[in-house]
């Protein structure tokens, strides 16, 4: 079992404030966004962004095997997300003890992505940056990732209008960041998640047929201005070898908050910065859980 979960973890998402000019209301009306993918891209201003926390899990033969917590900013460009600066705490429990390299695998770390260059501090990294360093300069994924787990990157405007596209049910969504909002209810399978963009096929390279089959049940929570307050999602599958048959859930649940507000993300001092070249041995990953149903073949 001890294996099965450590090759999970290695296999491995309100409007801008306008000048206060008066205006007729069925003006006003007409300028309010439609859906929430059309809300979404009138978000991407320069230097602004929101706020995100996350949490996900999974759970295997009903147990947890892993769970991550991340909080931080997304700045905006003008075609979508350009940068983050998010600090995420893994909770591991004793998995990895044993493995030297993964030594603080349980501690939070802080990363800073611009575009597809990532600056981390903290968690495995602290004893491998050299004396006088603070940040360790590595090659970045996504700066929408969160460090696992989150299968809808709302960001992506292709992979959301996909997913809303799978809209089962709507309804009343209480109060979420102080806003009234809908909830939108549905399903969709990895295979059509994978098809959805080049970036979330990436995400699901190597998922066979069999673990495209699986489905994702998804609510999205908009508020009044079609902005997305909160995302969850959740799929439940198992994992069959020769040996055994493993029931495994995974669930999200990620909130948005303080859409459009001023984020200015930028690199640490490149004073501060270490290279893959000034520490010893190879660049440690970081486990993580993206594709957990890519395991599958390794049990």
């Amino acid at each position: 079992m001890r294996r099965i979960i450590a090759t999970l973890a290695s296999v491995g998402t309100a409007a801008l404030l306008a000048p206060v000019i008066a205006a007729p209301a069925q003006a006003q009306a007409q300028a309010r966004p439609t859906d929430p993918v059309t809300a979404l891209t009138k978000q991407f201003q320069v230097k602004r962004g929101v706020h995100a926390t996350s949490a996900a899990k999974i759970n295997i033969g009903g147990s947890v095997a892993f769970k991550v917590r991340s909080e931080g900013d997304l700045q905006f460009g003008r075609s979508g997300v350009v940068a983050s600066d998010i600090t995420t705490k893994n909770d591991f429990g004793d998995l990895f003890e044993e493995d030297e390299s993964l030594k603080g695998i349980n501690k939070p770390t802080r990363t800073i992505t611009i575009n597809k260059t990532a600056y981390v501090s903290g968690g495995i990294y602290d004893e491998l940056i050299p004396s006088g360093k603070s940040w360790l300069r590595a090659p970045g994924s996504s700066p929408t990732s969160f460090g696992g787990g989150q299968f809808i990157d709302v960001f992506d405007t292709s992979s959301l209008r996909a997913v809303l596209a799978t809209t089962k049910a709507k309804g009343n969504g209480g109060t979420v960041d102080g806003t009234r909002t809908t909830v939108y209810r549905g399903a969709i399978t990895l295979k059509q998640l994978s098809a959805s963009s080049p970036a979330m096929k990436q995400q699901l390279k190597g998922m066979d047929a069999k673990t495209g089959k699986t489905v994702l049940n998804w609510k999205l929570w908009v508020g009044s201005d079609q902005l997305i307050r909160r995302v969850t999602a959740a799929a439940t599958f198992t994992i069959k070898s020769k040996k055994m048959s493993i029931d495994m859930d995974m669930t999200s649940d990620t909130k948005f908050t303080k859409w459009g507000s001023k984020v200015s993300i930028t690199a640490p001092p490149a004073s501060e910065v270490a290279t893959a070249s000034e520490i010893e041995g190879p660049m440690p990953e970081m486990p993580t859980v993206i594709t957990p149903g890519m395991m599958a073949g390794k049990l």
